[in-house]
């Protein structure tokens, strides 16, 4: 159940830019998931509620941006969808195992609000 260490590592990053940004408040945690991660969107948002129960994190949502898998055709020189079974460029037919997307797994964007004590004294460039 690998859901439960990336939420754990998404945690301890959103942790560290509370202190580091003086948030008081975690609206929304966005993540960039591809489709070859094979990361369960269930079991994931499982983990999230359960590990960020008694956190600032505990009534923020968890959004879940896909990524579309997709590779690069050397002879076409295009950009095309594709599927764990299917690698062939569409336009020639020729099989690519140049992935371009579909492994990502990236902490987006974390949108709250901040203290402010913190807004007065930092200054945010």
């Amino acid at each position: 159940m690998h859901e439960t260490a990336v939420i754990s590592e998404v945690l301890k990053t959103v942790d560290e830019n509370i202190k580091a940004y003086g948030l008081k408040r975690v609206d929304k945690i966005i993540l960039g998931v591809g489709e070859f991660t094979c990361i369960e969107e269930s079991t994931l948002r499982f983990a999230f509620d359960a590990m960020a129960k008694g956190t600032v994190c505990e009534n923020s949502r968890l959004i879940l941006d896909k990524i579309e898998a997709t590779a690069y055709c050397d002879n076409c020189k295009e950009t095309f969808g594709i599927s764990y079974t299917k690698k062939l460029c569409p336009k020639c037919n020729k099989y690519s195992c140049n992935i371009v997307t579909g492994y990502e797994l990236l902490l987006e964007r974390i949108e709250g609000e901040r203290s402010e004590a913190d807004i007065n004294t930092k200054k945010y460039t």
